[in-house]
């Protein structure tokens, strides 16, 4: 992978991450006030192996090409510091990403389409994008968004869902001119697990 392509797509990922983050945030009654900042890149997958990772701590288990690195951010907010967890990996030119941030009571009483609609808003925001399209989906019980923005340079394919309290963003990106053919695999992957007691 070409490490400053690889650098654009990760810190693009990060930028809707953080957008989605910011918005939905605002629609909870939360001022943001946090720099998107660009998270370090992973080494690029060395097979096309997929395997399935799983993260008991934040809920979830997906497949990826090669492990994921663990981000973590904090988020100041007039509510309160959230921490925005962010698992990242390269497959060539493409960045799979999961996001997972916990927003605690805040969310509670706020209409969870309000926070996704607002959280998808922020994304193609943050990467000054257009939004190709979305539809109302659910993972279980849960309620859901399947997204796709395009900027100038890059395409991401995302999913994200709220879980109680915990907004979990499900994001692939790749050079627009070359969408990545596993989008659909790895969106798909995403898993809820028990969390530990």
């Amino acid at each position: 992978m070409n490490l400053a392509k690889g650098t654009i797509v990760i810190a693009a990922l990060n930028a809707v991450l953080i957008g989605a983050l910011a918005v939905s945030l605002a629609f909870v009654g939360v001022a943001f006030a946090a720099p998107a900042q660009s998270p370090p890149v992973s080494t690029p997958a060395q097979s096309s192996a997929w395997k399935t990772y799983s993260y008991a701590a934040d809920g979830f288990s997906a497949s990826f090409p090669s492990e994921p690195a663990l981000q973590k951010q904090s988020v100041p907010t007039d509510a309160g510091t959230f921490e925005l967890r962010a698992y990242v990996a390269n497959d060539g030119d493409s960045a799979l990403y999961i996001g997972v941030c916990d927003y605690g009571s805040t969310a509670s009483n706020t209409d969870p389409d309000a926070i996704l609609n607002g959280a998808r808003d922020g994304a193609v925001e943050n990467v000054k994008g257009r939004l190709v399209s979305t539809k109302k989906i659910t993972f279980g019980v849960y309620p859901g968004l399947n997204y796709e923005i395009e900027s100038d340079s890059l395409h991401f394919s995302g999913r994200m869902y709220l879980v109680g309290s915990v907004l979990y963003q499900v994001v692939a990106a790749a050079p627009a001119a070359k969408p990545y053919a596993s989008s659909s695999k790895f969106l798909d992957s995403f898993q809820l697990i028990p969390r530990p007691a």
